[in-house]
């Protein structure tokens, strides 16, 4: 009897121990997140601008993707885009908040002007696509 109670006692105390482990792994500590800040249009080289925040994981092989959509466009066209990149080697993922301004450059075709409706949505991308963080922010050029 002692050996079977000492035996299940052993058992739950390593799933405990596994439990704890997983609770404090980096994995579990999921420091990414972003945030989006000032957006501009800068006519004099027709590009928009997006003060971004964000911090990620140590170790993380992620990268920082934006994009600049216009709302509402008119009927029949499609919606002016413009992107940025950050790649990883530009990021600091050491879990904590970090400060960057990206330029984001019209597709070709795409046109913004002051006045448009833009949504602009920045994520913490991997290189396989998954998001581990995601802002949004709606905001009149």
């Amino acid at each position: 009897m002692n050996r079977r109670a000492a035996g299940t006692a052993v058992a739950t105390l390593m799933l405990a121990a596994g439990t704890v482990g997983a609770l404090a792994s980096p994995a579990a500590a999921k420091a990414n997140s972003m945030t989006v800040g000032k957006v501009a249009l800068d006519t004099r080289h027709a590009v928009i601008t997006a003060a971004l925040a964000y911090s990620c994981d140590p170790g993380s092989d992620v990268h920082v993707a934006t994009t600049a959509t216009r709302l509402h466009p008119a009927k029949g066209h499609r919606p002016a885009v413009a992107t940025a990149t950050l790649t990883n080697k530009k990021l600091v993922c050491d879990a904590r908040q970090h400060r960057v301004r990206l330029t984001l450059h019209p597709k070709p075709g795409s046109a913004f002007h002051k006045g448009n409706k833009v949504q602009v949505v920045a994520s913490i991308v991997t290189p396989h696509g998954a998001h581990y963080a995601d802002a949004k922010k709606i905001v009149t050029l």
